[in-house]
């Protein structure tokens, strides 16, 4: 028997050091990648907590709007204010009502440093802090009631959301039909 021919089969020290190296580079960037969609992951979920914020402060807007009367617009509300005031109004940044459920307090929705409000007559944010409304504009039509036509208000309101110092734009537009309560 030859000692040539008997081959001892395995992997060197160099080959072994080589493939764990490659292993442990890929590891890294793996775990790089993870940990980056777990970030974006989280700033999404912050982004759509702020953007459900705004769009249950508009519809919570649109329902009181709805059963409201006695529209009045302003880029200056103050409460309380005269229904002899009531009138169609083009692009005010303010707007006053009746609401359905009172019939002796006024309410307001106004945009004031960044924040929707509610006014009745104490003003509350109805917005996070991570919400900042640049713009704010009511459109009335209809508030007389010699001109035949439902009264209607269409709303823009325009801001910024601002996720972990990253500001992401957004725009709302919504049309409310007022539905008589009587």
């Amino acid at each position: 028997m030859n000692n040539h021919s008997l081959k001892i089969k395995g992997f060197t020290l160099v080959e072994i050091m080589v493939s764990l190296s490659i292993f442990m580079i890929i590891m890294v960037i793996a775990l790089g990648a993870l940990v980056s969609a777990s970030n974006d992951a989280g700033n999404a979920r912050a982004l759509r907590s702020a953007m459900d914020n705004v769009n249950f402060a508009m519809e919570s807007m649109t329902r009181s709007l709805r059963t409201g009367s006695e529209y009045y617009c302003s880029n200056t509300i103050t409460l309380p204010f005269s229904s002899a005031t009531t009138r169609d109004c083009n692009g005010e940044s303010g707007i006053a009502f009746m609401p359905a459920t009172s019939t002796n307090q006024d309410t307001a929705y106004i945009s004031n440093n960044g924040a929707l409000q509610v006014c009745h007559p104490n003003c509350v944010d109805i917005t996070s802090p991570d919400v900042s409304i640049d713009m704010l504009k009511f459109f009335v039509k209809g508030t007389s009631t010699t001109d035949n036509i439902q009264p209607s208000i269409y709303i823009i309101m325009k801001g910024t959301v601002t996720i972990k110092g990253v500001p992401n734009t957004f725009a709302i537009q919504t049309m409310v039909s007022q539905r008589s309560s009587e």
